[in-house]
């Protein structure tokens, strides 16, 4: 299998560390994955990142003069589509969003029967203080709805299923491109760099039944976690983002 990667990085000196990170991790991942990182800033160089060994990357300069900046994150799909049969997996990530390789065998192993029973698989952002993993996106409240589908068990996230990542196999994203979904006019709720990481998956589209993740041992499968690196939710003391510890993320009573 081949992967496609594109990653949507508005030019800061301080958040080169983020591709680095990234960068790293792919070179992990068991399939040949490009990278396509689509910039504002006409000078980005190859070089200026670690060295990459799994695939190749390519630097896209896209001219934001004269629009709003945050329209970036929606350059990608334009060549997202003219891939759309060359590669097994389609892969968006904002800029500081670091995914696992578990992460990726995890959306192999479940994400196929999910579909077939027209479930999007989920995952979660996980930040981290003082070695705690918490959810980004729960504000406050935690998951209260299972369901048991071919003698799995699921929570249902039906609190808050963004997590500036998407994931689709070839035919799905085929599916996503002859989708209205693959325009932002279509897509409710969410502002422009949200509306691009959302996918098919949002909580004002009706694509999917619902968003569901594996409960194992009573708490969220672990390989569902990928995470937000800047941890500046967590680190925000005055929002109930980023409070429930990943380990608690399913209310007892349920």
């Amino acid at each position: 299998m081949k992967i496609t990667k594109h990653i949507s990085f508005y030019f800061l000196t301080n958040r080169v560390i983020y591709i680095n990170n990234i960068i790293d991790e792919t070179n992990k991942y068991e399939y040949t994955t490009d990278i396509f990182i689509h910039t504002n800033f006409i000078d980005l160089k190859k070089e200026m990142f670690n060295t990459y060994t799994n695939g190749y990357i390519k630097i896209i300069c896209h001219d934001l003069s004269n629009i709003n900046p945050f329209y970036l994150t929606w350059k990608c799909r334009e060549l997202l589509q003219q891939q759309k049969n060359e590669y097994d997996i389609f892969i968006y990530i904002e800029d500081d969003i670091l995914v696992p390789y578990k992460a990726i065998k995890y959306w192999l192993e479940y994400n196929k029967k999910l579909i077939e029973m027209n479930y999007n698989l989920g995952f979660v952002r996980i930040e981290v203080e003082n070695n705690i993993e918490y959810l980004t996106d729960l504000h406050g409240n935690k998951f209260d709805t299972i369901i048991i589908l071919n003698e799995t068990k699921y929570c249902v996230n039906n609190k808050n299923p963004y997590c500036a990542f998407w994931i689709y196999n070839k035919n799905e994203f085929n599916n996503f491109v002859n989708s209205k979904y693959y325009t932002i006019n279509n897509i409710q709720g969410y502002n422009i760099r949200e509306q691009s990481a959302i996918g098919l998956h949002g909580l004002y589209t009706d694509y999917y039944k619902n968003t569901l993740i594996p409960i194992i041992n009573n708490k969220l499968i672990e390989e569902c976690k990928i995470y937000h690196m800047p941890n500046n939710y967590v680190l925000d003391k005055n929002t109930l983002f980023a409070t429930i510890n990943f380990d608690e993320a399913i209310k007892n009573d349920i």
